[in-house]
């Protein structure tokens, strides 16, 4: 019976040196710790292989131990990048890379970009990693990836993000029954409006001259020809040879020139109705005419 006893006693103090082994290794690495440290849980990796990366990394002091300890919780973990302190525990570690808490970035795409801008942006700004092949992949999209504030995984695809703007601008203007015709029109509407108030006018501009057979005569579609919104000069007009020059090519141009916002969408699905033909900004406002004798006599008097 003694020797039973002393059996049980000395199972039951090594259970308790296991269960204080097991608590300490779940405890932090460095608990004074102020740094963090980037961590990626790729699509598919296995319990187990994320906490031998994590041992690996000293962000954890053992991995079999944060491995029994998800499954003894039914632990699940969500792929992507996460901020990863070593004065985390490795329980609390375990439950950020099950929350889904991974690092976000808010993407603001202005009205008016170019996919080439917008490309710029998320790789040189945002710094996003998985976005090499944004360009190629959106170009063809120009004027379909719609301008919005999005709150993004830090390693976003660039099918993810494109999916997502896609589907942003399905649901934005579901209502508006757009043709291919009307986002290209919305696109210059978008580049040449100066305010609110503009552009259904502005749209509605566009649209008498096309039912008469006139040249749009859009700035913005030269430069979206040359590369650049820079100010455009008169020999531009004439020498930048491109499908999407209306100075040089009737009608509109083969396919839309940036991402147009809700408004100047709205706006090109609904012209406003009127007689002019001409307009011109100066000194904070949009100045229409009928007539391009009329035209001319304003300009003559705002910007001369």
């Amino acid at each position: 019976m003694r020797r039973f006893k002393l059996i049980a006693l000395g199972l039951f103090v090594f259970v308790l040196l296991l269960a204080g082994l097991f608590i300490n290794n779940l405890g932090p690495v460095n608990g004074e710790s102020n740094e963090t440290e980037e961590f990626v849980v790729a699509a598919g990796t296995s319990t187990a292989a994320i906490a031998r990366q994590l041992e690996e990394k000293g962000l954890i002091k053992n991995s079999f131990s944060l491995y029994v300890y998800l499954k003894m919780i039914g632990g699940k973990i969500l792929p992507g990048t996460y901020d990863i302190s070593r004065s985390q525990s490795a329980t609390a570690i375990g439950w950020m890379l099950g929350s889904g808490k991974y690092k976000t970035e808010r993407l603001t795409i202005i009205e008016g970009w170019r996919v080439t801008q917008i490309d710029q942006y998320i790789r040189t700004e945002k710094k996003l990693k998985n976005v090499d092949d944004f360009l190629s992949k959106a170009q063809p999209l120009e004027g379909y990836l719609f301008p919005d504030t999005y709150d993004v995984r830090i390693d976003i695809t660039s099918d993810a993000l494109i999916k997502l703007m896609r589907d942003t601008f399905e649901k934005k203007t579901a209502q508006l029954r757009l043709t291919p015709e009307t986002v290209i029109l919305a696109s210059i509407v978008e580049r040449e409006a100066q305010s609110q108030s503009d552009r259904a006018p502005i749209a509605g501009v566009y649209s008498n001259r096309m039912k008469i057979g006139m040249k749009l005569d859009a700035d913005p579609t030269v430069q979206y020809a040359k590369g650049s919104w820079k100010t455009i000069t008169r020999d531009d007009y004439r020498s930048t040879i491109s499908p999407y020059n209306t100075y040089l090519n009737a009608g509109l141009p083969p396919g839309p020139i940036c991402s147009p916002g809700l408004a100047a969408l709205e706006a090109a699905a609904a012209p406003a109705e009127h007689d002019y033909l001409f307009f011109f900004h100066a000194q904070g406002k949009t100045h229409f005419s009928k007539t391009l004798a009329e035209h001319s006599a304003k300009v003559a008097q705002y910007l001369r």
